[in-house]
């Protein structure tokens, strides 16, 4: 099956994601520092429509790849923690760094280097930290009360974004409901795209896809982020510094050990596994989540008593 389509489907994906705040540290920290829960929503917004989309690729083509879910257990909260915590010393999370290297702070170039060192590591005996994933079996959405709820849920809160974006004409939920929608329609069908896989890929000699329809969707993705700040007068290229550089290239290292942990990134779980319905996916996002603000709470504090 022809898969070019993925290319102008990733430049729009990178367009949308530097049109909105879609970075899971920017959004917690609004929620922490200003009490207001939009940018979260937002996140839950994008989660909906990809939750739909993938849905109607099982329903449609019976064809669509789905997640697998995996036992909770420890290593699953101490990855989704890493990955937390690495997106705080990124100041980042994986999908914000792509909206960042968009408007030039090209230093968020060293996260991806971080994660592919990490993803290195992992995978001989130098920092083989975690076991096996156990892979529950699968049950289908008719077998789940659950999954049933879980979809009704996606599918109200879509609505609602469709609502606030064409009668309250905010044209922001445009960019969500994009981002949603390519993403899982990406992952759908191409599951190789995500850049854990794609560098995985590399590092086990595999070489480059076929046609190298993935990697001119990669490329593709950040070409849609720069022409999209560049629009908005926001392409300011610019390396940061040393010290960022160095914060950048530890944060992609944490959270690429967190991903060796849970399967995928901060970015595969909000636009493919938590859209698959599965369960360890909320359950991984929202411990992210958690591990970063109580970063931002307890941060100040532990700064003024080192001061002391």
């Amino acid at each position: 099956m022809p898969s070019f389509y993925v290319i102008p489907l990733a430049f729009i994906l990178g367009f949308a994601l530097s049109r909105v705040a879609t970075c899971t540290v920017a959004a917690t920290g609004r929620w922490v520092d200003e009490g207001k829960m939009d940018w979260l929503f937002g996140l839950l917004v994008v989660a909906s429509w990809a939750a739909i989309i993938l849905f109607l690729l099982v329903e449609w083509t019976g064809r669509a790849h789905l997640p697998l879910d995996i036992a909770l257990n420890g290593q699953l909260f101490f990855g989704a923690v890493l990955m937390g915590l690495g997106a705080m010393v990124n100041r980042g999370c994986f999908i914000g760094t792509v909206g960042y290297i968009g408007t030039g702070k090209f230093s968020y170039i060293l996260s991806f280097v971080g994660l592919g060192f990490a993803l290195w590591l992992a995978r001989g005996d130098v920092l083989n930290l975690f076991g096996p994933v156990e892979f529950l079996p699968r049950t289908t959405i008719a077998q789940s009360p659950v999954k049933q709820a879980t979809l009704g849920l996606f599918a109200l809160v879509a609505l609602i974004s469709l609502w606030l974006a064409l009668v309250r004409r905010n044209h922001t939920y445009l960019a969500l409901i994009a981002i949603g929608v390519c993403a899982s329609i990406i992952y759908g069908t191409r599951p190789e795209w995500a850049y854990t896989a794609l560098l995985n890929s590399f590092l086990q000699g595999q070489g480059l896809s076929v046609s190298k329809t993935i990697e001119f969707a990669v490329i593709a993705l950040f070409i849609g982020a720069i022409v999209s700040s560049w629009l908005k007068d926001r392409f300011k290229p610019e390396w940061g510094g040393w010290k960022f550089a160095l914060a950048n290239l530890a944060g992609g290292f944490l959270m690429g050990i967190g991903a060796s942990a849970v399967p995928g990134g901060n970015d595969v779980l909000l636009m493919w596994t938590i859209p698959g319905l599965t369960f360890y996916g909320v359950v991984a996002y929202l411990t992210m989540i958690i591990a970063i603000a109580l970063s931002m709470k307890t941060g100040p504090w532990l700064m003024t008593m080192i001061g002391k």
